[in-house]
């Protein structure tokens, strides 16, 4: 538009201050303010990586000492053995899980009403010591129960798991379950380890 189209005047000085302010807001909000948006989502992701890259740093700089603790504690692990089963033979390994069972049981207020050991099977340098338990029980207190299997210093694994419940009602939770599972923990063999 030249300035001989504008109206003469007054309103043809407001109408050019009018396209004026218009081509400077398209200019602003067409380049200006996207590219600003641009820079400062950079600026962010920056700072971000950045901050990220710290952390790295600082965790990287831990890696020596807890690959010292993991060792230390591999070491007193080996020699403390509590996550294994003990005993001279996988006999003595079953008697011994079964009495931990039976206290963890006895604990939760869980009556077994079966308790049978399994034959060990032996796993390259470890023997696998199983016992399949039965038992009637609330839901709450099989919940216990397995809990405190969980939490047990020893590792105790639970496989093959049954619930059976006689009776469907609508607030199940207190009336008892019958259940059965095989519970199984390790011991090594160790060479010429008799079962």
């Amino acid at each position: 538009m030249t300035p001989d189209m504008l109206p003469p005047g007054r309103r043809g000085q407001a109408l050019a201050v009018t396209i004026g302010l218009l081509a400077m807001a398209l200019l602003w909000f067409g380049a200006i303010a996207p590219i600003q948006g641009w820079y400062d989502d950079r600026a962010v992701h920056l700072e971000q990586r950045q901050a990220l890259l710290v952390r790295m740093r600082e965790v990287a700089g831990t890696l020596p000492a807890l690959q010292t603790e993991a060792a230390a504690r591999q070491t007193q692990g080996q020699a403390a053995n509590v996550t294994t089963l003990p005993g001279a033979s996988g006999a003595v390994a079953a008697a011994d899980l079964q009495e931990k069972v039976q206290a963890m049981a006895n604990a939760a207020g869980v009556n077994l009403t079966a308790v049978e050991t399994l034959p060990v099977a032996k796993a390259g340098q470890w023997q696998k010591v199983s016992l399949r338990i039965s038992m009637n029980a609330s839901w709450p207190v099989l919940t216990q129960l397995m809990q405190s299997i969980e939490k047990s210093p020893t590792k105790i694994l639970i496989d093959d798991v049954h619930f059976h419940s006689p009776t469907l009602v609508a607030h199940p939770t207190a009336l008892p379950v019958q259940a059965s599972m095989v519970l199984y923990g390790f011991r090594e063999a160790g060479p010429g380890a008799g079962s």
